[in-house]
């Protein structure tokens, strides 16, 4: 519920109104956007004439629009007959060079019927008998209101002031500082290396070596930016030792990235007790850690049920306090995952509070993938298989985006790339209702509903189907060789490397790879002879499989559209002549 208090102008007004035979406070709907006509009659009809009418207009425009109480006058409404009678007036129009109320919102009017009961007592001039008493009795009225208001503030942590506020803190366990009490300021230090943000929460104890025990009185957050923050800390107890300088150094409770706790200054003792402004603060923060009866408590505990994806909670949603409205992302619609939610929400409510049930708006989505496939391609039951996987990456990628959030295009691209059977993709959503785009952005309370299958046309391929892709492998070797005499090893090498070259760009599938065939290439009896037993060659293929031949063991045949490479060479020159 909410309250307004009357004033005293209002409560003059009204006074007279029914004083002298007139209808006070009576309500009507606001006409629809384009429509002059009030849709409801006066209940007193035929009106005489209207003495006030105020609602709630709009002022500004565009993004600065906002709406203000406002007193319509003649010059923005006229008295109308609805039969057509100029003598039967029932109803109120709204001129269109007035100002106009907002639709839907509540007018409230004062007015004065053709047929009233006959007023006994006529003088209302200022100064009259008559005219004082009522003030006198609306002024006592007014200070009832004005007291009625300030017991209903009293309730409310932002508006309760002194006792009031002790009372309605001492509900999450706050009490306020008394005079006397320690205070110091500690300082939190961030360990080297440790990215992101550093949340301390209050109530963190600190204590010096001789058990002195300090609690921060508020949360504490270091920013990525910020390697060190002070916080106010308030002793266990009023009897608490003040501490000197760098005497709270100890941590009760280890908390991750932060590395040092100190106090720059000695501790001190208040000079006065804990201002309101201060206790709301600490109230603020340990408002965070009950479990039941806050706004946090009622997200955390809705985002922990694995059938919620997201969560909106909106306090007085229609301007009255004392009632929310939970707006929640399914990540399963079904009745199951509502009875759940319903249940939960009515564990962790505040009593007294009136919950607006709502859900999230969804967005039907689909998408068309257009693909390029590694090679000549793939077909049949493999191309399924790739499609397949690649709807399930996607839907659940769109399926994680809360409300608000944003589908990227480099994401999905990324997703549909994640199989090496293809070598490129294009992805493109199909949002209903909206034009086809690569990237969405969704608004709040909105989330997807994934349509499947998606659309995936006949994929492309990196060449043309049949078409043999030339592959190509390496070919490393170790040769162990004696040296004819004056021949240098370099020399050898350069030799052995040009034969090699030939001798590789000659195998094919009918002139097999062979330590045999290699050897008889390269030989040169002139200036080396090669030691066949320790010699070892090493085929590498480009699809990463490894052959190793041997003197009259092995041979490798290449593949019609297949070269051969030479790789890493290893001369091993060894004592003794050819």
């Amino acid at each position: 519920m909410t309250y307004t208090p009357r004033t005293y102008d209002q409560l003059v007004r009204d006074l007279l109104t029914t004083l002298t035979g007139g209808t006070v406070s009576e309500s009507l709907v606001a006409p629809p956007e384009g429509i002059l006509l009030v849709p409801e009659k006066l209940k007193n009809r035929p009106v005489r004439r209207v003495s006030f009418l105020q609602g709630v207009t709009t002022a500004g425009v565009g993004p600065a629009a906002r709406e203000v109480p406002y007193r319509f006058t003649s010059a923005d409404f006229e008295l109308v007959s609805t039969i057509g009678d100029p003598n039967s007036l029932d109803a109120i129009r709204f001129r269109e060079t007035g100002r106009r109320p907002v639709p839907g919102s509540l007018l409230t009017i004062n007015y004065y019927p053709v047929q009233t009961q006959p007023v006994p007592l006529t003088d209302l001039n200022v100064g009259s008998v008559i005219r004082t008493m009522l003030e006198s009795v609306a002024r006592e009225m007014a200070v009832s209101y004005q007291h009625l208001d300030l017991i209903y503030k009293s309730a409310y942590l932002e508006t309760a002031e002194g006792s009031s506020l002790d009372k309605v803190v001492a509900l999450v366990g706050v009490t306020r500082l008394p005079v006397g009490h320690p205070i110091a300021s500690v300082r939190f230090s961030r360990r080297a290396g440790t990215p992101g943000r550093i949340t301390v929460p209050a109530g963190t104890p600190i204590v010096d070596t001789s058990g002195n025990r300090y609690m921060t009185l508020e949360p504490l957050t270091l920013e990525p930016y910020e390697t060190t923050r002070e916080v106010l800390a308030g002793g266990e107890s009023a009897a608490t030792e003040e501490v000197e300088a760098g005497q709270l150094t100890l941590l009760e409770i280890t908390i991750a990235g932060i590395s040092a706790v100190t106090n720059p200054q000695p501790a001190r003792r208040l000079s006065a007790p804990e201002t309101d402004a201060d206790l709301r603060r600490r109230a603020r923060a340990g408002l965070q850690g009950i479990v039941r009866g806050t706004v946090d408590a009622l997200r955390f505990g809705l985002l922990s049920l694995p059938e919620v994806k997201d969560v909106t909670i909106v306090e007085a949603p229609n301007g009255v306090h004392g009632e929310i409205r939970i707006d929640v992302a399914y990540n399963d619609n079904s009745d199951a995952a509502r009875a759940v939610v319903r249940s939960r929400i009515d564990e962790l409510r505040p009593a007294g509070v009136r919950v607006v049930d709502g859900e999230a708006a969804r967005l039907r989505v689909g998408a068309r993938v257009h693909l390029t496939l590694a090679g000549s391609g793939i077909s049949g039951a493999e191309l399924a298989d790739v499609t397949t996987a690649l709807t399930q990456r996607i839907s659940a990628y769109l399926g994680s985006i809360p409300p608000g959030g944003t589908v990227r295009r480099a994401r999905l691209s990324a997703l549909a790339l994640e199989d090496s059977r293809v070598a490129d993709a294009s992805v493109v959503l199909l949002p209903d209702g909206l034009d086809e785009t690569e990237e969405l952005t969704l608004a709040a309370g909105v989330v997807l509903e994934v349509i499947q299958p998606f659309s995936v046309p006949t994929p492309s391929t990196e060449v043309a189907p049949g078409t043999q892709v030339a592959v190509t492998s390496s070919v490393s070797t170790i040769l162990p060789i004696h040296l004819a005499p004056g021949v240098t090893l370099a020399d050898a090498s350069a030799a052995i490397g040009l034969a090699l070259n030939g001798f590789l760009s000659s195998r094919a599938p009918d002139a097999p790879l062979t330590v045999d065939h290699l050897a008889a290439a390269i030989r040169d009896d002139t200036r080396f002879g090669l030691i066949r037993s320790e010699s070892l060659v090493t085929v590498e293929t480009a699809d990463g499989r490894f052959l190793q031949l041997t003197d009259g063991i092995g041979e490798y045949r290449p593949a019609p559209h297949e070269s051969l490479q030479k790789g890493e060479i290893t001369i091993d020159a060894r004592e003794g002549g050819v």
